[in-house]
This record gives C-alpha cells, sequence and structure tokens, in this order.
C-alpha cells in the first residue's frame, strides 16, 4: 500500500495554491459566501449541462488508474464511515485492508448515470482524503478541488467547482448535504481558489472593496 501512495504522488503533481487562511475573513467566509451561491443557484440550468458532461472522460480515466494501483473499489448502499474520525476510517481501511467503500446513497443527477456519480465519489475520496491526507473541512476541500483541477480539462473547471467547492461549502456552512444541482456559480475563480468577484485579499483575508480590513484579534 505504501507503494501505491508513493505512485499516486507521482502521478498527481503537487502545485496547490491557496490563496486564504483559516479563520472568519479566510476559508470561513469563502465558504460562506461560496454556499449563499450555492443556494441561489437553480436545480438545473441548460447551459451548465456541457461542463458536466465534460467531467465524465476525467472520472472515468481516474477511476481506471486508482483501481489499477490495486485499490479495491466497493460500492455500498450505506455510511460506511460515520462518526467524528470518518476520515480516519476511510484511511485505514484502504492502509490496512487495501479497500474504498463508497456510498450509493444519494445519486441522484442529471448528467451523471448512478455508476459515474459513484466513481466520481470514489475519485474524490483517493485523491483528497488518501492521496493528499486532507479532511473534511473548509481547506480539506479546496485542497482536493486543487487537486482535481490538474487532471480535467478546463471546459470541466466550473462544474467541478460547483461538485466539490460548492457542495463541500454548502455541507459545512448548513451542516447537511445539499441538493445536487447542475448549475455554475459565478463570481467565484475556478483556478485562482480563494478569489472572488467584489472582493480584495488582504494579509490573507477577504475584504470587502471600499471596505477595510477588520483589525486583526491580538
Amino acid at each position: 500500500m505504501k507503494l501505491l501512495l508513493e505512485n499516486w504522488r507521482k502521478f498527481v503533481a503537487l502545485n496547490e495554491k491557496l490563496m486564504l487562511k483559516p479563520g472568519p475573513n479566510g476559508w470561513d467566509k469563502y465558504c460562506e459566501l461560496v454556499a449563499e451561491a450555492y443556494a441561489r443557484a437553480p436545480r438545473f440550468d441548460p447551459s451548465a449541462a456541457s461542463s458536466f458532461e465534460a467531467m465524465k472522460p476525467f472520472v472515468d480515466k481516474m477511476f481506471d488508474r486508482i483501481q489499477g494501483l490495486g485499490v479495491d473499489i466497493q460500492f455500498v448502499d450505506d455510511h460506511p464511515y460515520t462518526g467524528d474520525d470518518a476520515v480516519e476510517q476511510l484511511r485505514q481501511d484502504v492502509k490496512k485492508n487495501g479497500v474504498l467503500r463508497v456510498s450509493t446513497l444519494d445519486a441522484e443527477h442529471d448528467i451523471f448515470d448512478p455508476a459515474t456519480n459513484a466513481k466520481f465519489r470514489a475519485v474524490h475520496d483517493f485523491m483528497s482524503h488518501i492521496q493528499r491526507n486532507t479532511g473534511f473541512d473548509a481547506q480539506g476541500e479546496i485542497a482536493s478541488y486543487n487537486a482535481h483541477l490538474q487532471t480535467v480539462p478546463p471546459a470541466a473547471y466550473a462544474a467541478l467547482f460547483t461538485e466539490v467547492v460548492g457542495q463541500a461549502c454548502s455541507f459545512i456552512v448548513n451542516g447537511k448535504f445539499p441538493e445536487q444541482k447542475i448549475a455554475l456559480l459565478p463570481g467565484f475563480d475556478y483556478e485562482r481558489v480563494g478569489v472572488v468577484e467584489g472582493y480584495d485579499i488582504v494579509n490573507k483575508e477577504l475584504v470587502k472593496k471600499g471596505e477595510e480590513p477588520e483589525p486583526e484579534e491580538r
């Protein structure tokens, strides 16, 4: 399994650019803005469909690569990793057993069929929470998005942002998984994650244009 992870790291270039810092005016604020945009977005926007379609070859390619590394991906009809240590349960299952269990629950999607949706979940879990050792917090999900971004065509960037950052921030802010949407989230830079239209970045914090940064606590 150690060799498996080493080979994967060679495949994915580590070029992560985290433009904000943790805290109420950094990633927390960013996630709030993303969650608000996700809530406003329509459930299905026909103009967004092509970007989601562009993700399909990426999903199939990366899923095959993960299986080729020796990971036994098992689709299950429950939530296999639960509780406060869910991400550690996932890592240990892969490390010790060579198994990655992926839930097929709540897999309704207007572009992806159930198999593609489940495959994407597997790709996301492996590339982020296994390969990058990230958590389920905002910064961890941003890191996983940056990893995905290096392996998808530009036409898929907008859909990938909605699927990963949009859904993750909505869950983090609202405490529950959101409805899956075929929609784009305008106003966010899909390549320089952290950049938001109408905001400046000052000392790695978001400041609304025309306003002064809030003083740092001492």
